[in-house]
């Protein structure tokens, strides 16, 4: 490894995260127009990703507020709202850092409404959901990750359990190969467990969406993003919140969903407050049952044990302890 992207990697890791990976700009040639790297920044060479590890007891405690014995709040901070700080942080830091040896740098904030409110417009006309610059992508060209069914970036480390956030630089790195290890994603062994525990049916177990990601194509289950959101915004029955709303069957309908919004009718007065407070700062969305459902975390245990993850730039090589 040269020495920048030695002095990069180690920095990082230093700086609080789990995992570090680097893609050639290359990898995001068959990205959707207007959202590659080049698009923003046209002298970019390399992206960086890092992830950074949300602890298992989280998503082990997450459950209904009927439940005395659950809570959600670790998740909505720990697995959200202080995890997307903590990495933004440590990208700026890096972004500076590059930017005083001379190279342009541009970073985007973690995937939240902000991110997406430019294209408001389009969702409207098509129900996708889109971020300026997607850091899943950015973690499975960097090598960081693979999809899985749920469309969620999953690590050999720690499955689903991780966020992931991303640097453009004009810096030429030393790249990290891509995943190329045992699946990640099972759902031969789960059932297509993320589909069946959605409250908002959000996730198909029978038709799939592809994208492309360097020389790697990936195929996952097709995802309703209109549906997803009132589950993210607890305005439906087992997503998190007080709802006890159902949707209709269907694809999601983005104008129904602002009325809804607007209505306030399928929201608890307690879950508004806190959305209304706190949401994508301080906390993050209501549900996450993809993620923090998701056995993949309990599976690669075993189906990943013999795989060898010691040439990763990962925290886990890296012990503090």
């Amino acid at each position: 490894m040269d020495k920048l992207t030695k002095n990069v990697v180690d920095k990082l890791l230093e700086w609080g995260a789990d995992l570090v990976g680097i893609a050639p700009v290359d990898r995001f040639a068959e990205a959707p127009e207007g959202h590659r790297p080049t698009d923003f920044m046209p002298e970019c060479k390399s992206v960086i990703s890092i992830g950074l590890h949300l602890f298992n007891e989280m998503a082990d405690i997450w459950g209904e507020q009927a439940d005395m014995t659950k809570t959600l709040t670790p998740y909505l901070f720990y697995g959200y709202g202080l995890t997307n700080l903590e990495s933004s942080r440590a990208v700026n830091r890096m972004a500076r850092a590059l930017e005083y040896k001379g190279y342009k740098t541009l970073a985007f904030m973690p995937t939240w409404t902000s991110s997406m409110a430019k294209y408001f417009d389009n969702t409207l006309l098509t129900a996708e959901l889109k971020a300026e610059f997607s850091h899943r992508h950015a973690a499975v060209a960097s090598g960081i990750a693979s999809f899985g069914w749920n469309g969620l970036a999953m690590t050999p480390e720690f499955g689903t359990m991780n966020r992931f956030n991303s640097l453009l630089t004009s810096a030429e790195l030393e790249p990290t190969p891509m995943y190329d290890g045992p699946a990640i994603c099972r759902p031969d062994l789960c059932g297509h467990k993320c589909a069946k525990v959605c409250p908002a049916e959000a996730i198909s177990v029978e038709e799939t969406q592809t994208c492309r990601v360097g020389d790697k194509e990936f195929n996952y289950g097709l995802h309703d993003n209109i549906r997803c959101v009132y589950a993210i915004l607890a305005m439906i029955k087992d997503s998190g919140g007080r709802s006890e709303e159902t949707l209709p069957d269907g694809p999601g309908d983005p104008a129904q969903l602002v009325a809804d919004q607007e209505s306030g009718e399928k929201l608890h007065l307690y879950d508004k407050a806190m959305i209304d407070n706190c949401f994508g700062i301080i906390c993050g969305d209501f549900c996450g049952k993809c993620l923090h459902r998701c056995p993949s975390r309990k599976v690669i245990k075993k189906t990943l044990k013999d795989y060898d993850l010691s040439a990763r730039h990962s925290s886990l090589n890296h012990p503090i302890l």
